[in-house]
């Protein structure tokens, strides 16, 4: 309910209505302003002497400026004036604000290196409110790395101080420099999740030693490094997208999840040397593999003991035969559910027989197998008997025939008429096939 809605309440409903809120403890009154925007939440002000001050205890300040830069994004002088909007927005609402902490605070707005003065104060702001959650999302993909925010932290001894209740950050389109993130991670005893998304590092990232709490590392299309070593603390999950780098994965006794994107698992690249040190005791991996047509390295595979989860993300080409990739599968004997995402480059169909893994072992536990981006080919149908004719525990059968292409142009209405006939073609295919007790389910 927004402050509109509040008015159109009180005046309809007369001064039964009104009453009634005006009797409402303070706590639920804040409770109800949470749930809107902020800039929402603040004009509430205006509405009676009651609600005047009442937003200044919100706990959560997210200035998402989302809605806003959808409908402005294809006129740059608009959105120049838009900035301009939200700049004074934040400033006015942390100018006017008295609670002494600060659960989340929240920046999303396309904003470069020009507005670093006024970033800067905002971090300083958060940080003086004992801030738990602090995300930057200031990113425009068509930005480049030299106009991105420079992320900083002065060293003193009050900021390391205001850091003590750091739990979670989130920065994207942001410069961040190796003193900084060793200022971040050694500073914030209570720091678990730490995500990048389209930023830029230095070349070599090394994060490690007993005093790092992190629990979890995400970093997603981050450009400027060509390595990362993680080693000597409780890492629990390590989710990485974006160019083939260098791993160094060593002593990382509690590491369950691993997500490595754009691997090549042919001979040029060790992706499964890299990753050996902790393969023991991982319970979910997702490996990205855009070059699949070039083929695998049998040889290469490692053991995956304790692996439940396995997911493939894999670029199909022109129906060639995936089942080659069943053999990491087959490397984890205790997989409980394996997925498959198949990203379009090309939809073609070919007139072929079915293939089958030449010598396939069966698996004991696996229960679900999902195939998202189904297309009816002759390539996706073969990974869906590979697991009917594999997997002795199979209870379901997930079809998604939803996707991403690359390299390919339809409207939104043809990629509608192509998930329709792939939903088709999926049942017409598989249907006939089912064992007794196996659920297909086609979404």
């Amino acid at each position: 309910m927004n402050n509109k809605n509040l008015r159109s309440a009180a005046h309809n409903k007369g001064p039964n209505l009104t009453d009634f809120i005006s009797k409402m403890p303070d706590d639920v009154l804040v409770m109800i302003l949470a749930r809107i925007p902020i800039k929402d939440a603040v004009v509430t002000g205006s509405l009676s002497t009651r609600w005047k001050h009442l937003w200044r205890n919100l706990t959560r300040l997210d200035f998402d400026g989302t809605e806003i830069l959808e409908k402005v994004a294809e006129d740059e002088i608009v959105c120049d004036l838009e900035r301009e909007k939200y700049v004074n927005q934040v400033y006015d609402v942390i100018s006017c604000y008295s609670h002494p902490r600060v659960q989340v605070f929240r920046i999303c707005f396309d904003l470069d290196s020009s507005y670093s003065e006024y970033i800067d104060e905002w971090i300083q702001f958060a940080l003086d409110k004992k801030v738990e959650k602090l995300e930057l999302d200031l990113m425009d993909k068509t930005r480049d790395p030299p106009e991105y925010y420079d992320f900083q932290l002065p060293l003193s001894n009050s900021m390391v101080m205001e850091m003590l209740f750091l739990k979670y950050i989130f920065l994207k389109g942001v410069n961040l420099d190796e003193p900084t993130l060793n200022n971040i991670l050694k500073n914030s005893p209570h720091l678990v999740k730490f995500c990048m998304y389209n930023s830029d590092l230095f070349t070599h990232v090394r994060v490690g030693g007993k005093d790092i709490k992190l629990k979890h590392i995400k970093l997603v299309d981050c450009s400027g490094f060509e390595s990362i070593s993680l080693y000597g603390f409780d890492l629990v999950s390590f989710i990485y997208c974006g160019p083939e780098i260098q791993f160094h994965l060593s002593d990382l006794p509690k590491l369950r999840e691993l997500d490595i994107g754009e691997v090549s698992v042919g001979f040029e690249n060790n992706v499964f040397g890299q990753i050996s040190s902790c393969a023991l005791k991982l319970r979910v991996l997702v490996l990205d593999i855009w070059s699949a047509k070039k083929g695998l390295n049998v040889n290469a595979i490692i053991k995956f003991p304790n692996v439940k989860k396995l997911m493939l993300v894999m670029g199909a080409e022109e129906d060639d035969c995936l089942l080659e990739y069943t053999s990491i599968a087959q490397a984890c004997p205790r997989l409980e559910t394996f997925s498959i995402s198949l990203h379009w480059c090309s939809p073609m169909k070919r007139r072929r027989k079915v293939k089958r893994v030449a010598a396939p072992r069966v698996h004991k536990h696996l229960k679900v197998i999902e195939i998202i981006g189904y297309y009816g080919r002759i390539s996706d149908l073969e990974l869906a008997v590979y697991a009917i004719e594999n997997a002795a525990a199979l209870k379901k059968i997930i079809i998604d025939p939803r996707c991403h292409a690359f390299e390919v142009e339809y409207t939104r209405e043809e990629f509608m008429k192509r998930e329709q006939d792939a939903r088709s073609t999926a049942k017409r295919q598989l249907t006939p096939l089912l064992p007794p007790g196996v659920d297909l389910a086609i979404v």
